[in-house]
């Protein structure tokens, strides 16, 4: 593992880890390859759900919605363990029925996930709100991982080298998942659609899960997942997670910001706008999914 620091155009740094081609953020425990064997190896449950999406793609909110259909209980539950970020032996040691996540690339899951143990849900979104959300999280932090502008941020969302395989990498290996994991059980969704048609979307959720689909407590759940109640609610959490005490106040990361669709448009430039397209269409060749940008 070597620890990478990159600088914009701007002069501006990024650290982070590197293990074979692999970019991983610092925090990310240990020397990387310890915890990507430990990740490889957990015993994982037919009842498993892992939530598996690119950074900034609502993993928190779509944890609650998930916890709330299991549980038969609109309870807000704060925020799941990680892969990548918490010890595997606390995840061993959860109570059925288990959800945990990750930011992990595809490539980097659980061998028992990948052989069809377990339930995967995955949500992408548009990477131009992707990349505004992760720029504002990114700089938010106590401690902050990068203090550039957006514009120098840009340069390194659209490189091969970025956090977590990349967006555009992490999205095409999701989108060869039949080919490459064709036992994979696993489930995608739009982030713009789950938050245009919250219901619509927790009637297949509990399907894919296999819970009751209660309509009254499905509209329930709907009322209470709205992202502005969700963003207080987490906000009022008093203790976090140990591994982000020293980035956010009591280990609670700064998650929760707008959940807009198309406040990209606030941010970028026409001149970068039409150059991130155009490394799009470079990097996506190939492959036809649709995206709602507004």
């Amino acid at each position: 593992m070597d620890l990478v620091t990159v600088t914009d155009g701007e002069g501006n740094t990024l650290q982070y880890k590197r293990y074979q081609g692999h970019v991983f953020p610092k925090l990310l425990r240990g020397n990387v390859r310890d915890q990507l064997t430990q990740v490889a190896n957990l015993q994982c449950r037919p009842d498993d759900v892992l939530l598996c999406t690119y950074p900034k793609t609502g993993l928190h909110w779509t944890y609650n919605i998930v916890q709330m259909l299991i549980s038969g209980s609109t309870t807000y539950e704060g925020s799941p363990k990680y892969l990548e970020f918490d010890d595997i032996g606390m995840i061993d040691m959860m109570p059925p029925r288990r959800v945990y996540a990750t930011h992990f690339e595809v490539c980097h899951l659980p061998d028992a996930i990948k052989n069809g143990t377990g339930k995967v849900i995955n949500i992408i979104r548009n990477p131009k709100d992707v990349a505004v959300s992760y720029f504002c999280f990114l700089t938010s932090l106590n401690i902050p991982v990068y203090s550039g502008s957006f514009s120098g941020f840009l340069q390194y969302f659209l490189k091969e080298d970025f956090l977590f395989g990349n967006w555009f990498g992490a999205l095409k290996q999701w989108l060869d998942i039949q080919t490459m994991y064709p036992c994979m059980q696993t489930l995608t969704l739009h982030y713009e659609d789950l938050k245009r048609n919250t219901l619509q979307n927790l009637y297949t959720l509990a399907d894919f899960l296999e819970v009751p689909k209660n309509d009254d407590f499905l509209r329930q759940i709907e009322l209470s997942v709205e992202f502005s109640k969700m963003k207080i609610n987490h906000e009022q959490e008093l203790m976090g997670s140990e591994t982000f005490k020293d980035i956010a106040t009591h280990g609670v990361l700064p998650i929760y910001r707008k959940g807009d669709v198309g406040d990209w448009k606030n941010w970028f430039t026409l001149a970068q706008s039409e150059e991130f397209d155009r490394v799009y269409k470079q990097r996506m060749e190939g492959y036809d999914i649709d995206f709602i940008y507004e």
